[in-house]
């Protein structure tokens, strides 16, 4: 009993074939009368396709996303660097943790903060525990220039008639 899948399985099997690069020998059910071959010389991919052209661009893509996410890293690790190497007594500072208080003491790797004025608690962190400075201490040079600049009262506008 033959259906009519099976006539037209030889013709099936021969496409496929094609599209996944084989050729079928000559004489064999399904083969074509004419072997062409699927790129220049048979060796791949015709030339100019899409996929060619698109695999450089976003390779390009990727490397650029990674030499600037290295860039945007450098600048945030010098930043907090400069940031930590200008830590001074009296600074009001946060930790990571979310502790609040002001540097009491700096050594090497430690930093101490008074974090209750009247019952003079001092905890001891590490320097890289030191998320960022909120006040800085009165007296330093750019505190000076914000404070100058805040005292500064706006000059009287004249009315026009």
């Amino acid at each position: 009993m033959t259906t009519v899948f099976d006539s037209y399985m030889p013709d099936m099997l021969a496409l496929a074939q094609q599209d996944a690069g084989f050729v079928a020998a000559p004489g064999a059910p399904g083969a074509a009368t004419e072997q062409r071959p699927i790129g220049p010389a048979g060796t791949g991919p015709a030339a100019g396709s899409p996929m060619g052209m698109l695999l450089p661009i976003m390779f390009a893509m990727l490397l650029l996303m990674v030499v600037m996410s290295m860039t945007g890293a450098r600048k945030e690790k010098k930043k907090r660097a400069a940031m930590l190497s200008a830590l001074k007594k009296n600074d009001r500072v946060q930790t990571i943790g979310g502790i609040i208080g002001s540097v009491a003491e700096i050594r090497t790797d430690e930093v101490v903060l008074r974090v209750d004025e009247s019952s003079n608690v001092r905890i001891r962190f590490a320097k890289s525990a030191i998320s960022g400075v909120l006040t800085q201490a009165p007296g330093t040079p750019d505190r000076a220039i914000e404070d100058k600049a805040a005292k500064r009262e706006p000059e009287p506008v004249a009315a026009s008639v």
